[in-house]
C-alpha cells in the first residue's frame, strides 16, 4: 500500500454545490445531473451508441458524489434499445465515506431509487478495485480506489467511452496529464469516445498526441463550451485491448463441483451461458467443500504485499456475494468477525505498528490490546492482535448449493468422472472413457489437484495438503463467541459443536480422523484459548477431513491455461515475456489451486473467468492477474531458459 486512501471531505459552497476543500473547486454545476447527461451522456452519443449491444464499457476519471454513474444508470435503465451488459469502470483517489454520500445524495431525489442501493453495497475505503453489481448483474460498477496513472495502467479492459470529469487542470494536473492520456488511449477501442467539460488547451493537447480527435461543443449551465471526440490516432496502434473472445456457442464444460466449480457455473450462468457440471464424487461440495465449516477472513501484511491485496480484493467481493446467496443467518451469521492473535508479545508490537501505519478503515481491520481481545472473544485469550469485524464462518456446503440453485441451465453431473478431454474442431469433448459426457467450446478444470491430469503448468509447483477439523462439544469446550485465529482457529459453537482445525499435513493422503490431528487440534485450542480444553473428553472425538490444493506461491491458479508445447517452441522469443505474451490454448481454463482460502476466492477468481471469457473488464488490477496467471510457474522458467 503506497499510502493510505484519504478520504474527500464533504463541503458546500455558498450556492450549496458540493464542494473539494483539497482542490478548491466544486465537483459540478449547480444542476449536476443535469450536466451529467449533457456533457457526458450526449457527449459520448448515449445512449444511442450502446443500443443493441451485447456489453458496454465506459471508464470515469473522477467518481466524485457518483453522479455521472446515477445518471448513465439511469439512462441505461430507461432505454428499451440498452445493451444487455453495462460496465461502468470508475477511479477515484479520495472517495467519499457512505455517510457523506447519502448527505450529499438528498440533493438529488431523482436518483433516490438508484443511489440507496448504490450506498448499501458501498465499499470501505481501502486501496484497489471494488466491483459492485445491480440489476441482477446485468450493470456493473467497478471502482478503482487508487491514483489515477497507478489506476489506469493496471486495468485489464477494452474501453467504448470515456468520462473525464476531474477537478479543474490547473488544480488536479496528474488526471490531466499526458501520461494520463495515454493509458487511457491503450484501453480505447476502435471508434471509442470521450468527452470532458473542461476545454483548457492543455486538455485538448494531450488528447490529441495520445491519438484522441476533439473538438469544441456547446456546454452546460455557465460552461458555454465543452470537449467530445473519439479514438482515431494518426498512427498504427501497437498495444490495444484484446478483442473480445467469439465463442461458436456459449456453452462450457466445468470440471468440478466444489467451491470453484459452483462459483465459476453461477457467474457464467449470469450472462447466460449453459453449464455442464461434472463431478467425479456423489455429491457436490466435496473434498473440502464438505467440512463443517470454513473461515472467511482479510490478510495485512506491513508492505501490503500481493498475497495480501488479493486477499483483500477476494475478502470484500465474497462478502458481498455470500451475503446475497446465504440469507439464512445459521449459514452466514451477521457481525460474527474474526480475532487473529498474534504470534507472541513481540510480533504483536509489530501488529500494532502495522495498524498504525496503514491506518486501515477500522470496520475492516483493527489492532486489539489483550484485554480488549479476551473482551471480544468473551474468553481469555494470551496476546492481542488483528481483529476484523467483518469477516467470520460460513458453511462451503450451503454456499454451493446456494449457487448452484442460481446457476440458470446448468445440468449437474454427480458421481461421472472424467477421464479424458480432447478438441475436435472448436469443440472441447469430455469422455468418461467410454462415451462422451459433454462438449463445449469452453472447459474450465475446477478440480484442484486433478487438473493436473488436463493441463501441464510447466512445473512441479502444487501438492496435496490435508487438512483434519476437530469438532468438540460446547459445552463442555469453552467456545469463544467470534472466530479465533492463530496457530489454527476455532469457531463459535455450530449447533452446539465448536470447530477446531486445521491441521496442514504435508505427506499424509489419509481420508479418515486420525487420534494425533485431533491430539494436535486441542493443544492449538488451548494455546489459543487456555483452559478451554479442560473439561473434553478426549476419547472418540469426531472430525472431518479435507485436501487442499496448494501451489508454491500459495497463490491460485485462475484464467486460461498456457500452452507449454507452444511456449517451448517460442521459447527463444519468451524470454523477456509478459503473462499476456503466452500461447494459450483455446478454450481451456483454470480455477484451482486455492489452498485455505477456498472462500476468499473462488467467487472472485469465478468473476474473472467469467469476464475474460465475455470480453469483460476484468475485476483485478494487471499485476493481481497476472500473480495468479496458470502460466507464471512456465513463465519463470522462461526467462531462465530452463522450460
Amino acid at each position: 500500500m503506497k499510502r493510505p486512501l484519504r478520504p474527500a471531505a464533504l463541503d458546500f459552497d455558498e450556492s450549496g454545490t458540493p464542494r473539494s476543500i483539497e482542490f478548491d473547486d466544486v465537483y459540478h454545476s449547480v444542476s449536476g445531473s443535469g450536466q451529467a447527461r449533457h456533457v457526458f451522456l450526449y457527449g459520448n452519443g448515449l445512449p444511442a451508441r450502446w443500443a443493441g449491444s451485447r456489453a458496454f464499457v465506459i471508464v470515469e476519471l473522477g467518481f466524485g458524489l457518483g453522479l455521472n454513474f446515477l445518471a448513465t444508470w439511469d439512462a441505461w435503465r430507461t432505454d428499451p434499445q440498452h445493451c444487455a451488459r453495462l460496465h461502468f469502470v470508475s477511479i477515484e483517489r479520495h472517495p467519499f465515506e457512505a455517510g457523506d454520500l447519502a448527505t450529499a445524495h438528498t440533493r438529488y431525489p431523482q436518483f433516490a431509487a438508484l443511489s440507496a442501493p448504490l450506498r448499501s453495497t458501498w465499499p470501505p475505503l481501502l486501496p484497489g478495485c471494488h466491483r459492485l453489481h445491480f440489476d441482477e448483474g446485468r450493470l456493473t460498477l467497478t471502482l478503482v480506489f487508487a491514483d489515477v496513472v497507478d489506476a489506469v495502467r493496471g486495468l485489464r479492459l477494452g474501453a467504448d467511452a470515456f468520462y473525464l470529469d476531474g477537478f479543474t487542470p490547473d488544480r488536479n494536473r496528474e488526471m490531466w496529464s499526458p501520461a494520463t492520456m495515454r493509458a487511457l488511449s491503450k484501453l480505447a477501442r476502435p471508434g471509442a469516445t470521450v468527452a470532458t467539460w473542461s476545454v483548457a488547451a492543455s486538455v485538448k493537447e494531450s488528447l490529441s498526441a495520445a491519438g484522441f480527435v476533439v473538438d469544441k461543443r456547446p456546454g452546460f449551465g455557465s460552461k458555454r463550451e465543452m470537449l467530445a471526440g473519439r479514438f482515431a490516432p494518426r498512427w498504427n496502434v501497437r498495444k490495444t485491448p484484446p478483442p473480445v473472445p467469439q465463442w461458436p456457442e456459449r456453452r462450457v464444460i466445468v470440471v468440478g463441483a466444489g467451491l470453484a466449480g459452483a462459483a465459476v457455473a453461477s457467474r457464467l450462468s449470469a450472462r447466460g451461458w449453459r453449464i455442464d457440471l461434472v463431478e467425479r464424487r456423489a455429491t457436490a461440495a466435496g473434498s473440502v467443500s464438505a467440512l463443517r465449516a470454513a473461515v472467511l477472513q482479510p490478510h495485512v501484511s506491513r508492505d501490503d504485499s500481493v498475497l495480501s491485496r488479493l486477499v483483500r480484493a477476494g475478502f470484500l467481493y465474497s462478502s458481498r456475494a455470500c451475503a446475497a446467496a446465504l440469507d439464512d443467518s445459521s449459514q452466514w451469521p451477521p457481525r460474527c468477525s474474526v480475532l487473529q492473535l498474534a504470534d507472541g508479545a513481540e510480533n504483536e508490537t509489530r501488529v500494532a505498528a502495522t495498524a498504525a501505519m496503514l491506518a486501515l478503515p477500522r470496520a475492516y481491520a483493527e489492532y486489539v490490546p489483550r484485554a480488549t481481545a479476551s473482551a471480544i472473544a468473551g474468553a481469555r485469550v494470551p496476546v492481542g492482535g488483528w481483529w476484523f469485524p467483518q469477516g467470520g464462518w460460513l458453511k462451503p456446503a450451503a454456499l454451493v448449493r446456494a449457487q448452484l440453485a442460481s446457476a440458470g441451465e446448468t445440468s449437474v453431473r454427480l458421481g461421472c468422472e472424467v477421464a479424458t478431454i480432447d478438441r475436435a474442431g472448436d469443440l472441447w469433448r469430455a469422455s468418461d472413457g467410454e462415451r462422451v459426457i459433454a462438449q463445449a467450446p469452453v472447459v474450465v478444470l475446477a478440480n484442484a489437484f486433478e487438473a493436473l491430469r488436463f493441463g501441464d503448468i510447466g512445473a512441479s509447483a502444487l501438492r496435496l495438503v490435508r487438512g483434519q477439523q476437530t469438532f468438540l462439544p460446547s459445552p463442555p469446550f469453552r467456545a469463544p463467541r467470534v472466530v479465533v485465529g492463530g496457530d489454527g482457529y476455532i469457531l463459535p459453537p455450530i449447533d452446539g459443536t465448536a470447530v477446531v482445525g486445521a491441521t496442514y499435513d504435508l505427506d499424509s493422503m489419509d481420508p479418515e480422523t486420525d487420534a494425533n490431528s485431533h491430539a494436535l487440534n486441542l493443544r492449538r485450542a488451548e494455546h489459543m484459548l487456555p483452559g478451554s480444553t479442560a473439561g473434553v473428553d478426549r476419547v472418540g472425538l469426531a472430525g472431518g477431513v479435507g485436501f487442499r490444493c496448494v501451489a508454491t506461491d500459495r497463490l491460485p491458479l485462475a484464467g486460461a491455461m498456457i500452452d507449454i508445447a507452444a511456449a517451448r517452441a517460442q521459447s527463444t522469443s519468451l524470454t523477456g515475456a509478459q503473462a499476456r505474451d503466452l500461447p494459450r490454448i483455446p478454450g481451456l481454463y483454470a480455477a484451482f489451486a486455492f489452498a485455505s482460502r477456498g472462500l476468499v476466492w473462488t467467487l472472485l477468481a469465478a468473476e474473472l473467468l467469467a469476464s475474460e471469457l465475455e470480453g469483460e473488464p476484468l475485476p483485478l488490477e494487471g499485476d493481481l492477474v497476472d500473480a495468479i496467471d496458470p502460466g507464471r510457474f512456465a513463465l519463470q522458467k522462461l526467462r531462465l531458459g530452463t522450460l
